[in-house]
């Protein structure tokens, strides 16, 4: 009898440990990931992540949902009627800076200066870079969805290499395609952004130093990296990682070799 209770035991423990492996696996996919996007070039990653099929590498199904202009995705956004937001990242900043419970994961397009200008005009500068585009999602997403946060910048990853693959990128419908006056980088650069916040004035005296650090998630771009890492190290996520700028222990555990 003690026999058959210890085996009863143990087969219930694997019966509970199957489904919550299975159920991690299964719980991204048994619910679409709603991303809401601009036509804005910016947005592109998006784009080629679903045309090149990167989502669905990820275990993720993701439904596109445009929008004419940041403020209704952000509002949308806000209000949960789509889980995360491709949108210009100086309406984003406004949002956060207002008191939006936002959080910027990963980078987009920003446009490219053309302009002699810019390179001697900050304010040329930072208006530029406003209109670049920001993966955004709201603050309150929980711990265990991060997963499918991680999956989702992957899946960005996975999009930026695609975009730097002629081949590939001649494959990919019309509108898919990298437009050649924007970069293109997943990267959520905190830097970068923290010129544009600086540029905008958006810093004031009632808001804590690191206000705009807590709502800049690097680590989940680092997290992304390194499941992308894992195996023999592809030049463009090489390349990638040497500019990531990551919190302490969030990095690859490899970092040190590359």
């Amino acid at each position: 009898m003690k026999l058959f209770n210890k085996f009863l035991a143990l087969s219930t423990c694997a019966a509970l440990l199957l489904s919550l492996i299975s159920g991690t696996g299964m719980a991204a996919s048994a619910k679409p990931v709603r991303l809401g996007y601009l036509d804005n070039p910016g947005s592109v990653l998006c784009q080629i992540a679903a045309a090149a099929g990167h989502f669905s590498e990820e275990g993720l199904q993701v439904e596109l949902v445009a929008f004419a202009d940041s403020a209704s995705g952000l509002a949308a956004l806000e209000s949960g009627a789509i889980d995360v937001g491709a949108f210009a990242v100086g309406d984003s900043l406004r949002a956060i800076a207002a008191g939006k419970g936002f959080r910027l994961i990963a980078g987009g397009g920003t446009p490219l200066h053309g302009n002699p200008v810019a390179e001697q005009s900050n304010s040329f500068q930072v208006e530029e870079e406003s209109r670049g585009v920001v993966v955004v999602i709201p603050q309150n997403w929980s711990v265990a969805e991060k997963g499918t946060i991680i999956q989702l910048t992957a899946a960005l990853i996975r999009a930026y290499r695609t975009s730097r693959n002629f081949t590939a990128v001649a494959s990919l419908p019309i509108g898919s395609r990298p437009d050649s006056t924007f970069r293109f980088d997943p990267n959520p650069d905190y830097w970068r952004v923290e010129k544009i916040w600086s540029g905008l004035g958006l810093q004031n005296l009632t808001m804590k130093r690191d206000f705009l650090a807590n709502h800049i998630y690097e680590e989940i771009y680092c997290d992304a990296l390194d499941r992308l890492l894992l195996g023999d190290i592809d030049p463009v996520l090489q390349h990638l990682f040497s500019k990531a700028i990551c919190t302490p222990n969030c990095c690859p555990a490899n970092a040190a070799k590359l």
